[in-house]
């Protein structure tokens, strides 16, 4: 009976102890704009229990009944010291300032760096426009694309291109993200820069490989950018100007702290000054605008509206056009049910269309392909705890892809219309302060609208373990599974094309699946430097690439230039960096392997991939010399590209037959270059006004990379003549920005 009655008094403890709990909630936003800030978090000392704001923000911690002193932080703002009675349930909205940064005090780059130990997610990097600022630019244009090129692990074919091979990936298998609505080509002038203008990015999260279960239908990786907001309390208006592109921002209040506006427009200059001529005969061109609004409903609820649209086009000289662009909506709504749950429901609207055509006197043709999208998705989370968040969500995207249509319908691709379903249910838990879990289970299906083509189901099961021994190690495990119901049919030998047709999983094309397996080991050494050591391995099923001499416009059967077997990218990659000083920086090497064995290519045997190159180092430095000035150097180098070369010729009566060495049997030489930038920040003058520059120099050391080769045979003396052709090499660029 003793026993029973101390069991009773401890159960009457454990309830009377939860019953005095209550939980503090609201968002946490930059106190200069107003703007929703990712990834703070609100940390009580005491009892050492904290959280952090999500995706929209918001937060939610459960503490005990009574008195709490609260820090709340985020790297770039000033620790803010919050003090609570808590009586009952609060809801508090918190503005963190910029911390002012003078000579003499630390740094801090980029938001993931000293915090990727912590995270129970693996392989996340958020990224702010400011530390992506710092690295040195082309053509005088920061490039989110570009940055994420200089990743470890992150590789692209050559220069001028906006894809990223990402752990053995192609181009198409990353999932690239503007306020929830996907991009289908991310390219302007020839994918020199990205569609993403600086100005109106807020930040960005990478996740490589193992992204969690409320993201699917990529297999490679996960690229979300967040626009800008707008500023709640004060307009600002801002203009820039490089050798190739101006933009114009304003954003400010539309009802003071209650609504407000964000619009940038940028456009190129070349094709405002120039036409085609025998000086240059291809002339390209773009522009983009993005917008965004924003609105407070009350306590609970808050609106948003964004918008994108960006067209590219290129002339020639003898006859050829093309033309891109993409076209996005996002209305998303907010709403807080009381302290613990929180909702987003977003209605997504996305198209990309593109149009070649080529004229002359005697022959012309036109070729159309596109995808538009209309995605209507809802996800939930629920602060069980102060270290464990259920998270739930599900989602419909009605596909309409044009395959390829031309002005002759026998070589047209038929249209396809097509469902794609999913449905998530995750948990990002931290049951002891040295273990962290986030495992979740995501349910997909696509379901072609074409005659009798299969509905395909499948489980993707995502799981990360984290383990610290100590504050400042961890040690990481993670597995994924990915499906992904599209892919592009388009030449990969080259670094640029803007002509990408994405094609559904229907006549044979099957999902490409993966299973990826991840670990890592974490360092913080002190409190400026950090290093890691990854390692990964990736299967992959019904990965494909194209028969020799492939056509793949103008070919109504252009799913039979297509074969489809097995993929498998393994590779390590070391990572150090220092985060925190004046002088700031890091230092990477991976080595990785990528090969593919499929039917009917190279005569079934194993061989490697374009993305196989094997060696890559990057070395990035960054130095502040004051708040005004700042330089930045950056150093890449990577082992040649496979490439498929002839080895030979033999004539045949009068035609010349190519021999052709197994596929991707030899290679380009190593890629190397060297980047410089120099930049200038002004005080700020009178009424908020202020200006910089930048001055830098792409490719410095003038390294002249192959982009391509074109192979002739020279009949005088019957030898292969091999020409080289490559995109440019030392690149000056300079850019002003004026802000008021």
């Amino acid at each position: 009976m003793k026993r029973v009655s101390i069991l009773a008094a401890i159960l009457c403890c454990t309830l009377s102890t939860f019953a005095q709990s209550f939980v503090i909630s609201g968002h946490i936003t930059d106190e200069k704009t107003g703007e929703n800030l990712i990834g703070a978090t609100l940390f009580d000392p005491v009892t050492m229990t904290g959280t952090t704001s999500n995706a929209y923000g918001f937060y939610s911690l459960k503490l005990s009944k009574g008195e709490h002193d609260l820090q709340c932080s985020l790297l770039g703002f000033t620790v803010k010291n919050i003090h609570v009675n808590l009586e009952k349930d609060l809801v508090k909205d918190i503005a963190l300032s910029e911390s002012s940064v003078e000579l003499g005090e630390v740094v801090v780059t980029a938001a993931s760096k000293d915090k990727a130990h912590q995270q129970n997610e693996f392989n996340a990097e958020v990224f702010t426009i400011a530390s992506i600022r710092q690295l040195p630019a082309i053509f005088g244009e920061n490039d989110v694309i570009k940055a994420m090129q200089r990743q470890s692990g992150v590789k692209s074919i050559g220069d001028g291109s906006s894809g990223m091979l990402v752990r053995g990936g192609t181009n198409d298998q990353n999932l690239i993200l503007i306020d929830e609505a996907p991009i289908y080509n991310a390219s302007h002038l020839f994918g020199l820069i990205s569609i993403f203008n600086p100005d109106a990015i807020n930040n960005v999260t990478f996740y490589k490989s193992n992204m969690p279960a409320q993201y699917g239908g990529r297999v490679s990786s996960v690229l979300d950018c967040m626009m800008k907001e707008g500023n709640l309390n004060r307009h600002d208006f801002s203009f820039s100007v490089s050798p190739f592109a101006a933009t114009l921002s304003a954003n400010g209040p539309i009802v003071k702290q209650q609504a407000a506006y964000f619009l940038s427009v940028r456009h190129s200059l070349l094709d405002l000054v120039m036409k085609p001529s025998s000086l240059m005969q291809v002339v390209p061109g773009f522009y983009d605008v993005n917008m965004k609004v924003n609105a407070k409903l009350g306590a609970n609820d808050r609106l948003f509206a964004s918008y994108y649209m960006g067209n590219d086009a290129i002339n020639s000289l003898y006859g050829l056009y093309n033309t891109w662009g993409n076209k996005l909506g996002t209305l998303r709504w907010n709403h807080n049910f009381g302290s613990r749950w929180f909702m987003n429901t977003s209605l997504i609207v996305s198209d990309y269309q593109n149009d070649l055509s080529y004229k002359e006197k005697k022959r012309q043709y036109h070729w159309h392909t596109g995808l538009s999208d209309i995605n209507l998705k809802v996800a939930l989370s629920y602060y069980l705890a102060p270290d464990c968040e259920l998270q739930c969500g599900a989602g419909s995207i009605y596909h309409r892809f044009i395959p390829g249509e031309s002005d002759t319908v026998a070589q047209s691709i038929a249209r396809v219309n097509a469902f794609e379903h999913s449905a998530y249910l995750l948990n990002d838990w931290k049951p002891y302060r040295w273990l962290g879990l986030n495992y979740g289970l995501r349910v997909s299906a696509f379901q072609p609208m074409k005659g009798d083509n299969k509905t395909f189901f499948y489980l993707e099961p995502r799981a990360s373990v984290s383990i610290k021994p100590t504050e400042a190690t961890s040690f990481k495990l993670a597995y994924a599974r990915n499906a992904q119901y599209m892919q592009v049919l388009q030449n990969n030998a080259v670094s640029y094309s803007s002509l990408e047709t994405w094609f559904p999983a229907i006549d044979g094309m099957k999902p490409v699946v993966t299973d990826v397996f991840s670990t890592g080991w974490f360092q913080q050494i002190g409190k400026q430097f950090s290093t890691s050591v990854e390692l990964y391995y990736k299967a992959g099923q019904n990965q494909i690439d194209y028969i020799d001499h492939a056509r793949l416009i103008n070919n109504p059967n252009v799913v039979s230039q297509v074969r489809s077997g097995i993929s498998k990218a393994y590779g390590v990659e070391f990572n150090f960096s220092k985060d925190v000083g004046k002088f700031t920086g890091s230092a990477s090497y991976a080595f990785s392997r990528v090969k593919y064995q499929i039917a009917g290519i190279n005569n079934g045997a194993e061989y490697p991939a374009i993305s196989d190159m094997p060696h890559d180092v990057r070395v990035m430095g960054h130095y502040q010399f004051n708040p005004r000035w700042d330089v930045s150097l950056a150093w890449q180098y990577s082992s040649g590209r496979p490439i498929t070369i002839p080895l030979g010729f033999y004539e045949f009566g009068e035609i010349v037959v190519p021999i052709y060495s197994d596929r991707n049997a030899s290679r380009t030489p190593a890629y190397h270059r060297m980047d410089f930038s120099c930049g200038y920040t002004s005080r700020v003058y009178r009424k908020g006004f202020s200006w910089s520059t930048h001055f830098g120099v792409y490719n410095l050391y003038d390294r002249k990379n192959p982009i391509g080769y074109q192979f002739e045979y020279d009949y005088s003396d019957k030898k292969v003549r091999i020409n080289q052709y490559s995109l440019f090499g030392i690149l000056p660029n300079v850019s002003v920005k004026l802000n008021w």
